[in-house]
């Protein structure tokens, strides 16, 4: 018997993605221009640019063509859905490089919770919790999109019991819905670690 040929078609290797930089750190810029294919920002597919605590993207760089990679440790630019990649400021250089070839490719880019630490916290560690821990972890979740029997699952509880702690959960934050109880969290100060 004759063997069939393979017709599966090999993978099309992907173009360098450009990149431009937008650095206060002379040594981080020389870095990442080894890592990356580095041009002028008006040929650049994505722009790298580094952030502080409270600072707003520039003008310039918003309005920016292509894809804005920031590398920042403030929640609000991780929040910020106009921002197509956020990676905290002490990403690698390798790190950086994968990004840039996700935004490149049309992708978005966020660093994952904690694992140590997974779902929401109150932001001032002095404050009263306004959740149980177990709701915590619930909400946390439910903001990664898990159905109740998901939810159920990974924290070793039955379906009702998430259903329970989903009540609470509405009644102490004001809300009727999965979506705004995530929402409301966020606003009342809570933030996923």
């Amino acid at each position: 018997m004759a063997k069939m040929a393979d017709h599966t078609p090999l993978p099309v290797p992907l173009a360098s993605p450009l990149a431009a930089l937008r650095l206060r750190d002379p040594a981080r810029q020389s870095g990442l221009m080894r890592a990356l294919a580095v041009v002028p920002e008006a040929e650049a597919d994505v722009l790298v640019l580094d952030l502080r605590q409270g600072e707003a993207v520039p003008g310039d760089a918003a309005a920016f063509d292509g894809a804005l990679l920031v590398l920042s440790d403030d929640a609000a630019h991780a929040a910020d859905t106009a921002i197509a990649g956020v990676l905290p400021a002490a990403a690698t250089d390798r790190q950086v490089a994968a990004a840039v070839a996700a935004l490149a490719e049309g992708l978005t880019v966020r660093v994952p919770a904690e694992r140590d630490h997974p779902g929401f916290a109150p932001r001032d560690p002095h404050s009263r919790p306004l959740l149980t821990p177990r709701e915590v972890e619930v909400l946390a979740l439910v903001g990664e999109g898990q159905s109740n029997k998901a939810i159920a699952r990974r924290l070793g509880i039955s379906a009702h019991t998430v259903k329970y702690h989903l009540e609470a959960i509405f009644t102490k934050l004001g809300v009727r819905s999965r979506a705004e109880a995530v929402t409301r969290g966020l606003r009342l100060g809570v933030h996923v670690l």
